[in-house]
């Protein structure tokens, strides 16, 4: 019983420990947001990286983009804390996804979102990935 018992204590604090980032909702030009997480151990290092949609008819699917080796598009740095306000300076229509690593190695990645139109609405675009 009582090993059963350890057993499950370092199962909940394994889990209680793991890494995730929260996919920050409504991204505007310009604006402030913030982005958060949890688990994992101190110093966190975040990236933010372009996703690029496949451009094939009724077929809608995420490159290999979104993983943790491509190269990013901002780098948001070493934080101690839980949470970053990040003020966006991405174009509006690209979509992202953010990747947190912890000083342990462990990585987490947001689901994608796409940057809302703001302040740069009117500036040409950026190329398509």
């Amino acid at each position: 019983m009582k090993t059963t018992f350890a057993s499950l204590a370092l199962f909940v604090a394994g889990a209680l420990a793991q890494l995730t980032i929260n996919t920050p909702a409504n991204v505007v030009e310009c604006e402030p947001t913030l982005i958060s997480w949890s688990g994992g151990t101190a110093p966190y290092f975040l990236v933010c990286k372009a996703i690029c949609p496949l451009s094939i008819p009724d077929f809608n699917s995420i490159l290999p983009g979104g993983s943790p080796t491509a190269a990013a598009l901002e780098n948001l740095g070493q934080q101690n804390g839980s949470s970053v306000t990040w003020t966006c300076n991405i174009a509006a229509g690209v979509s992202l996804g953010l990747t947190l690593r912890d000083s342990t190695g462990a990585v987490a990645q947001s689901a994608p979102f796409t940057i809302n139109p703001g302040c740069m609405s009117s500036r040409a675009l950026p190329e398509p990935c």
